[in-house]
């Protein structure tokens, strides 16, 4: 049976869990705010690149690590800097926007979530990036 769109919050528990689990890295953390057949997209030196949700945890998981304290606060002004930019919740659908820093690169992700029978599923990320 299908339960109550969730709340606000419940979107941004799903969002910090995916910060938590790339700054640890938790491999398992990550995977349990995807869906199984989540794809990431972005484009490094003017290629487009696509990953499967396990291929791109296995980067994750690489070193260097990203580091420990990534919290939804506003960033620091030195060291690592994540925060959460926007989160924007329509029905069962949602749409995240994480900013981070991780060693002299910003990254920018667009997620869409689905309300899933399993509860909130990050479905796609997009990701764009700058150095510093």
């Amino acid at each position: 049976m299908r339960r109550e769109v969730a709340s606000y919050s419940d979107v941004l528990e799903v969002v910090q869990t995916y910060i938590d689990g790339c700054a640890g890295p938790d491999a398992d953390k990550i995977r349990s705010v995807f869906h199984p057949a989540a794809q990431l997209f972005g484009v490094f030196s003017g290629k487009t690149v696509m990953f499967p949700i396990e291929a791109w945890i296995d980067r994750v998981m690489g070193d260097p690590k990203p580091a420990e304290d990534a919290k939804v606060t506003p960033p620091p002004s030195t060291g690592a800097a994540w925060w959460v930019d926007s989160i924007d919740v329509r029905d069962n659908m949602a749409r995240a926007v994480v900013v981070s820093r991780f060693l002299d690169v910003w990254y920018t992700d667009l997620m869409t979530l689905l309300d899933t029978e399993e509860g909130w599923k990050i479905v796609n990320k997009t990701f764009t990036y700058e150095k510093e």
